[in-house]
């Protein structure tokens, strides 16, 4: 059997250089990934006048590294010695030293010929061996590679403070907070699945990404493929979510860039807002090894950039304008927008023409779904921030839902006067953030349809009922990984406070937000100025009856009445009046929508399906 292995190394080696000593290249007996022991690890290149040399630590190998000349057992011995999870890479009271890292185990290999040049392609292999301690406890395993002064070097470090860093403006700037292609430094990256080593394993662009997070310890990454690094794509079938399996771009989000130290609110929130009408973002957690270094908790992200919505949508990326922060052009050109924001300063859209004409240039729907679910999800980095709109052309504006590091905690905030703010603060809200949402809200229409979406995604989409799965999904992940996280980074600085942050917060906040939201919403639309709700509407949404049950103490009118949402009244019912605990059934024959049910002084939104 082992003559038969390496007859078929060998077979596979003429067919890569095709006999050519000029494309010499390394093959290695084992390819990256999972494995129960250690073992030996055999690398062959064809010519035999050339010769292999390697690294251990994540560089690329020079003429000074070791010379490869017997097979190499994958134990202990070949950790990487850098430490590098010693480097000081963010403001120094923020910078946590663990005792240890754990590691992977990296092997980095190309061909020399007899004057020791290089000849032939680096070829990276990362191994995650259990009996050695390296286990993800069945997360996939991230494995990024690259020359150490690339990324820690004072002057082009990507990852660290250094000549750029501003010791009295300590959080916003640095090395990682350099932009543009310059500062893309050359990378390996390899993922591979838990179980079965299915993965990718090629050369990327590494930029560091996101906005709080690059002066943070654990910094977010962007991924780049390049035709110039070796591939045009990065191909794999990633999420289940999407049927895409092919990225221009990815993102590396840690864990660390959660509010609380949950490190899970972004992929609950990506998946709640999946099925409804606006973009959004993949996303799946993963355990990230640097250099062989152990890097924490991380989630494989889609961007939300012009490759994304020529992907997804089939639009042409050339044609695409894309706007941030209701104020920075991200790709295309800003005029479209500007003109749209100059006119919704001065417009009326109560006047049916004007909203005919912004409709045009909205999509309203996707704006509904979009303000709807930043709402509901009490998003606390919103409006004013983590905004991006886009249009392919002269088409309508549509807005993509990202980043809900804010969302799901509650924090007491009037989220309705958050997103209608016209004060001169400029953060979360602001009064550039709100106009559209104010402006379209003077229309009745808009109302109208806004509150009928409200009502009907708090009752399906964001019912506890179909949120909960999410959190419980994601919670069962990452449990086993999380004392590893805290190990590394100290965030969460304790797996009872992990825990604290889970059940008492995540899932309490998935459980009564739909309640809670539902009083804002009818303070928000006025539908009663005492803001009392006196009796309860079940079931609600309704399709043929509805039953009133009321409370014990009550005294109410002689009539129950059902008003549309233009304040039109649709339907009455006499009843005697009554005081104490007792039950009304109402079948009132309606068209589906939203509507307000009045009994006496006291009123309630109820759905028609």
């Amino acid at each position: 059997m082992k003559n038969v292995r390496q007859f078929i190394l060998w077979c596979v080696l003429l067919t890569c250089v095709a006999g050519s000593a000029q494309n010499d290249t390394v093959v290695f007996s084992a390819k990256g990934g999972f494995y129960e022991d250690v073992f030996a690890l055999q690398l062959y290149n064809v010519n035999l006048q050339n010769h292999i040399r390697y690294t251990v630590n994540g560089n690329r190998p020079t003429k000074h590294s070791p010379l490869y000349t017997e097979a190499l057992a994958l134990d202990e011995h070949l950790y990487s010695k850098s430490d590098i999870y010693t480097i000081l890479n963010c403001p120094e009271p923020d910078f946590f030293l663990p005792d240890s890292v754990r590691h992977c185990i990296v092997i980095r290999a190309a061909v020399f010929d007899e004057n020791d040049s290089c000849v032939s392609k680096v070829v990276t292999n990362s191994y995650f061996i259990k009996a050695l301690g390296c286990d993800t406890h069945g997360l996939p395993a991230l494995s990024l590679c690259a020359d150490s002064l690339d990324l820690f070097d004072f002057e082009r470090g990507i990852f660290v403070p250094g000549i750029h860093y501003d010791p009295l403006d300590p959080y916003a700037t640095g090395n990682y907070f350099m932009r543009g292609r310059e500062w893309e430094r050359l990378s390996n990256i390899e993922f591979y699945e838990f179980g079965d080593n299915a993965g990718i394993n090629q050369q990327v662009g590494l930029r560091t990404h996101g906005k709080q997070s690059r002066w943070r310890s654990q910094k977010g990454y962007t991924l780049y493929a390049r035709e110039e690094y070796g591939k045009k794509r990065i191909k794999y079938k990633f999420f289940e979510t999407t049927p895409i399996q092919s990225f221009k771009r990815l993102a590396l989000k840690p864990y660390l860039s959660s509010w609380n130290g949950c490190g899970c609110k972004d992929y609950i929130c990506n998946r709640i807002a999946q099925p409804l009408n606006m973009e959004t973002l993949s996303s799946r957690p993963g355990v990230l090894f640097i250099n062989g270094e152990y890097w924490g908790v991380y989630y494989v992200e889609e961007k939300p950039d012009e490759h994304y919505l020529e992907d997804h949508l089939d639009v042409d990326k050339e044609s695409i304008n894309m706007i941030k922060e209701w104020l920075f052009t991200d790709c295309g050109s800003p005029d479209n927008f500007n003109a749209l924001y100059v006119w919704m300063e001065q417009a009326d859209l109560s006047d049916e023409t004007q909203y005919a004409y912004a409709a045009a240039k909205i999509d309203i729907a996707n704006f509904i779904d979009y303000c709807v679910f930043e709402l509901f999800s009490e998003n606390l980095d919103w409006p004013a921030n983590n905004v991006r709109c886009w249009q392919e052309g002269n088409g309508k504006w549509r807005w993509i839902f990202y980043d809900g590091d804010g969302c799901l905690e509650e924090q007491g905030m009037d989220v309705f006067a958050n997103a209608t703010y016209e004060g001169d603060a400029l953060w979360p809200t602001s009064r550039r953030a709100t106009l559209f949402f104010r402006r379209l809200l003077e229309n009745e229409q808009f109302k109208e349809q806004f509150a009928n979406r409200f009502m009907q995604l708090v009752f399906t989409n964001f019912s506890y009922q179909s949120t909960k799965p999410y959190f419980d999904y994601i919670k069962e992940t990452l449990m086993p990984e999380v004392p590893n996280q805290i190990e590394r980074f100290n965030y969460p600085s304790s797996f009872s406070v992990w825990e604290n942050y889970c059940m008492p917060v995540i899932d309490w906040f998935l459980r009564e937000r739909p309640e809670r939201i539902i009083e804002e919403l009818n303070v928000f639309l006025s539908v009663d100025e005492a803001v009392t709700v006196a009796f309860r509407c079940y079931p609600n949404p309704f399709k043929d009856e509805i039953r009133v049950g009321i409370g014990a103490g009550q005294s109410f009118a002689d009539e129950i009445s059902i008003y549309d949402m233009l304040g039109r009244k649709v339907f009455s019912e006499s009843i005697h009046p009554m005081v104490g605990e007792s039950s009304l059934v109402v079948r009132p024959n309606l068209p589906t929508g939203l509507y307000v049910l009045r009994v006496g002084g006291h009123s309630q939104l109820i759905l028609r399906y």
